[in-house]
């Protein structure tokens, strides 16, 4: 008994060691993930109010990065050039700037960038232009300057607030710049502003017309075409073999924006975009691309030949821009032929002077268009997401709760329910091949549920999105489980030790990439997921391996320790058995409340 004792401490130490490699390649992914995701393009306006990113968290050390003036003393007819900088090595991607009025602590004066450095962009807050400034891209910067102006007639003391993102899932805020103080000049001579040129408005917008008979129209809600109640619409119709006319239609409120995307898998990225803006009281249109990081760069009007903005208009509340755009056109190195069926993207939401911001509102076509001759009336039908929720659903029950604990009865629970048996079998194997059978069917079903809801294989490179190839190799691993379980060997065959490393190996590295792929689901914007799951899934692992580390330590006492067994009467647990026990409860209790949870934010999405 001594001989057996010993070796079941042995096989509980390795599988500790496994575990400490698998949460450092695991935390390692999601480090990498977090680090590589893609940064936006700027603050968006939302964060005037809090100064603070969507993402991430405030970090408690000093901040390495600071905002300094010129000058210290200006008159309120002068302007103070601030270099928000980094005091050591490090490198800032993101920023938001503003300044202060010390007394009442509300934002004052404009902002004015360089727009040469390519590094910042001025932002509309509060209902007024220019009273912030932040980042243009996402690369590290050392250094940036922008111009402060104050009021003019405004006379005392001014500290400027800013925000610096380190990454994505760290940032420092409000960090505070020395004082400036400003005394007003009595002759100092206020600034006007010349009234925008306008154009005269048509009475009314024709943009229903022709609908179904001489041009294609797509539109939200259903049936608003009949209605004339369309919130966002596009309509195209053929000119001749090289254009089309298309129109773009929608409700907005000041600043603010509708575009339309031509993607070949209703997803955003590496797609043609048009954009129809109202800024600063200017309507004007926009051919753009979205970038693979979910970003619009605008690119100009002679790199698209034939694109012409023959109209446009704002009337109560709605926007509509006319235009000529070509039917065959390379943008970014990607050529667009709209002869063909695509998926057709609107969204609309707030913009800035240089690039449009976040949607606030989207919409996608549920299946691909040939806009050259599909001259009928449609509607964005929202594509239902059940097939995705039960996907993500079936994959957090299949690996966060059943595989989880499933893994742990080999390893730790064979000396416990001794003797204790179902349908012949040892207890502890009956769970452990019950879970396990559990995941492998969530994960099989869940894997052809996503099949069918995205219809094959996405066209996304594994640097872009690796979740699906990930979640792949994943459902391999796991689908060639219980047929190596069938060619178990007898426990006495000469060979048994190469089955056992060869089904733990496959075990565990599925469970790692599983793992692994739900935290790349939590980024992905199909999943609509919060930043929240991240902590999740994070307590999950920690729980994980705390529990691995109690039962390790804990069959290693026993070796040590064994005590007396007797050889008469009927088997006994082996000693610690109501220790195990009571871990294995917790440890379900809290998995199960944990995927609970992701389950609760994935419906919820």
């Amino acid at each position: 008994m001594m001989k057996a004792a010993g070796s079941i401490g042995n096989m509980a130490s390795f599988p500790s060691t496994v575990c400490y490699l698998w949460a450092l390649s695991l935390l390692c992914s999601c480090v990498w993930f977090e680090f590589g995701a893609a940064y936006s393009a700027g603050a968006p306006v939302t964060s005037c109010s809090s100064m603070k990113p969507d993402h991430g968290s405030p970090s408690n050390n000093p901040s390495p990065f600071e905002s300094l003036p010129n000058q210290t003393e200006i008159f309120s007819n002068e302007s103070v050039i601030l270099t928000i900088q980094s005091s050591t090595s490090k490198t800032f991607k993101g920023f938001l700037i503003m300044g202060f009025d010390a007394a009442t602590d509300s934002v004052i004066g404009t902002f004015n960038v360089d727009l040469s450095q390519g590094q910042s962009q001025t932002l509309k807050c509060f209902d007024t232009y220019d009273t912030a400034a932040t980042h243009r891209s996402s690369t590290g910067k050392k250094s940036v300057t922008v111009e402060w102006t104050p009021p003019a007639d405004f006379e005392g003391v001014v500290i400027f607030k800013t925000t610096f993102a380190e990454s994505k899932s760290t940032y420092w805020d409000k960090q505070i710049s020395p004082e400036v103080i400003i005394t007003r000049l009595d002759t100092a001579v206020s600034s006007t502003i010349d009234p925008l040129l306008t154009t005269e408005k048509p009475a009314a917008l024709n943009v229903y017309d022709g609908c179904g008979i001489s041009k294609g129209c797509i539109a939200t809600p259903s049936g608003c075409i009949d209605l004339k109640t369309c919130t966002m619409m596009t309509t195209y119709q053929t000119l001749n073999d090289d254009y089309l006319q298309l129109e773009i239609y929608g409700q907005i409120t000041g600043d603010e924006y509708v575009a339309i995307g031509f993607s070949t898998d209703r997803k955003m990225g590496d797609d043609s975009v048009v954009e129809c803006v109202n800024n600063r009281n200017t309507l004007t249109a926009y051919p753009s691309f979205n970038t693979p990081d979910k970003i619009n760069a605008r690119i100009e009007s002679q790199q698209l030949p034939g694109f012409n903005l023959t109209s446009s208009a704002f009337i109560d509340g709605f926007i509509h821009c006319k235009f000529q755009y070509p039917i065959r056109y390379t943008v970014n190195g990607i050529d667009f032929d709209l002869s063909q069926p695509y998926y057709l993207l609107m969204a609309s939401g707030p913009t800035g002077d240089y690039n449009i911001q976040e949607h606030s509102t989207e919409e996608s076509s549920s299946s691909s268009l040939t806009i050259t001759t599909a001259l009928k009336i449609q509607y964005f039908n929202e594509a239902s997401r059940v097939l995705k929720q039960l996907h993500g659903s079936f994959m957090v029950i299949a690996w966060l709760m059943a595989a989880s604990v499933g893994m742990l009865m080999p390893r730790y629970m064979k000396k416990t329910w001794v003797g204790k048996k179902f349908m012949k079998k040892d207890l502890w194997f009956v769970c452990h091949q019950g879970l396990m059978v559990l995941a492998w069917t969530l994960t099989v079903i869940g894997f052809i549920i996503i099949f069918i809801d995205v219809d094959g294989w996405v066209s996304e490179s594994v640097s872009e999105n690796p979740h699906p190839l990930i979640g792949c190799i994943t459902t391999v691993l796991a689908f060639i489980q219980p047929f190596m379980a069938l060619m178990r060997p007898m426990p006495n065959a000469p060979n048994r030790y190469i089955f056992n490393w060869a089904h733990m190996l496959v075990g565990y590295s599925a469970h790692i990439l599983a793992i692994t792929c739900i935290f790349l689901a939590v980024e992905m914007e199909e999943a609509e997921l919060p930043y929240e799951t991240y902590w999740i899934l994070t307590a999950h692992i920690c729980c994980y391996v705390g529990a691995h580390l109690l039962l390790t330590y804990l069959a290693n006492r026993n070796n040590k320790n064994p005590g007396a067994v007797s050889k008469e009467g009927p088997p006994k647990d082996y000693k610690g058995s109501s220790i195990r026990k009571g871990i294995l409860a917790g440890y379900v209790c809290v998995v199960v409340g944990l995927g609970i949870t992701v389950i609760a934010f994935i419906a919820g999405a």
